[in-house]
């Protein structure tokens, strides 16, 4: 599995087999690769996004870090803190769309931010990119905010949400 590391995180780019740990026993999947079990297990809603990644991680197995659920640690902690989702390779435009959440109790702390400018930095590495695009629902402020700290610029919305975009320079 490919990793990238922050000063106070790990990222780790689930394959096929810890990716379906992930989804079907979250606890067996922390002991699996050597995390402090957080006690918690993910949210019925994030399984069913994991499994729409697993789906497109089996298609697309040999570049499955474009497609799979990348797992924040808490490197401190040992632990599960977040994840992020890098939906698929770059698009005919080079367009690369990403999604994340943190739990509650990380938010506020700085986490986010380093996670993004991360994979961010490791996304445009490759030359097919040309835009890395984020989105959020408009009630969701802090996510906004975070989204302008790191130069992403708003540049569309729909009834639910705005659409963020950083283009590599």
């Amino acid at each position: 599995m490919l990793k990238l590391n922050t000063k106070r995180l790990d990222i780790l780019a689930l394959n096929e087999e810890n990716l379906k740990l992930c989804i079907n026993d979250f606890e067996k999947f922390e002991k699996n690769i050597g995390l402090s079990c957080s006690e918690k297990n993910i949210e019925d809603k994030d399984r069913n996004v994991f499994l729409i990644r697993l789906k497109d991680v089996v298609k697309n197995n040999e570049k499955y870090m474009w497609y799979t659920t990348w797992i924040i640690i808490s490197k401190n902690e040992n632990k599960y803190i977040g994840h992020l989702m890098i939906k698929g390779y770059p698009n005919e435009n080079g367009e690369v769309l990403i999604g994340y959440v943190i739990r509650k109790e990380y938010r506020r702390q700085g986490y986010m931010e380093e996670v993004l400018k991360c994979i961010i930095e490791w996304i445009f590495l490759n030359n097919d990119v040309k835009s890395v695009i984020a989105d959020t629902v408009k009630s969701n402020i802090p996510s906004q905010n975070l989204l302008k700290k790191l130069g992403m610029t708003l540049y569309k919305e729909d009834e639910e949400c705005f659409w963020w975009r950083l283009d590599k320079l």
